[in-house]
């Protein structure tokens, strides 16, 4: 019996949220792979069916979520890829993501881009994915799944360069009011990049931090956003740049 498999990169929760929406609408039982946290070698099975998820960080999936999703093999396993971006540009990400999938042994079956609430810049996309994002990703769960069960392959085109756009190391400063902090150590545990100090949660690594947000995200007291002259200054021009709606797009 076929499992569905659940395998994302998600440090705001968004991407998260699209493949288990994605998942709902197969009635299988499954696995998930939270490549914040997991870091081994997996293989995976023929008859399981994979929907892997990935954000878009300046129009490459993040490098930490490329290395721990390169660990992860299949054997012609079915996979379906999403990459999840803030209404902004997509660039090479879906690309990237399909192309390692293919390498590492999956069968990729459909590839989809989806919108959600930039998590840098809260202006952009606003409560997305929004009933009509919903209404449309499941509908293309319902096409994933003929293809399924009559076992074609991704046909389409994707989008994007085979020479990927370098990665960017945004400038962003993020801080700590350490008169909010709780000190609970949530961040420190989730931080991928191990860029806080285990000793002093108020202070971040800048030059390991990868600005994937997860530690602002997981504060219970909101202690921690992004600051900085750079941020402050890049944050109304982006927003005004990227508030015109862009829509999902679908693959198959």
């Amino acid at each position: 019996m076929s499992k569905i498999i659940k395998i994302f990169f998600s440090p705001s929760q968004t991407t998260k949220k699209v493949v288990e929406q994605i998942a709902g609408n197969f009635d299988s039982s499954g696995e998930t792979y939270d490549l914040l946290h997991f870091d081994s070698a997996k293989e995976f099975e023929k008859d399981d069916i994979a929907i892997v998820g990935m954000p878009v960080f300046a129009g490459r999936i993040p490098k930490r979520g490329r290395e721990r999703l390169s660990k992860l093999k299949g054997n012609d396993t079915k996979a379906i890829a999403v990459a999840n971006y803030g209404n902004a540009h997509v660039t090479d990400a879906l690309l990237e993501l399909v192309t390692i999938l293919k390498e590492n042994g999956f069968d990729v079956i459909a590839a989809a881009t989806t919108v959600s609430h930039h998590s840098i810049f809260d202006g952009v996309a606003v409560g997305r994915p929004d009933g009509d994002d919903i209404k449309k990703i499941n509908e293309f769960a319902i096409k994933c799944q003929g293809k399924i069960d009559s076992g074609e392959s991704l046909t389409s085109q994707i989008p994007g360069n085979e020479e990927y756009v370098a990665y960017k190391q945004l400038p962003f400063e993020i801080i700590c009011d350490e008169s909010f902090c709780s000190f609970c150590y949530d961040c420190i545990s989730i931080c991928p990049e191990k860029a806080i100090s285990d000793d002093d949660p108020v202070n971040t690594d800048l030059d390991l931090c990868s600005r994937c947000t997860a530690c602002i995200n997981i504060c219970p007291e909101d202690a921690r956003s992004f600051s900085g002259d750079a941020f402050e200054a890049k944050k109304p021009a982006f927003e005004e740049a990227n508030s015109e709606r862009k829509e999902p797009e679908f693959y198959l």
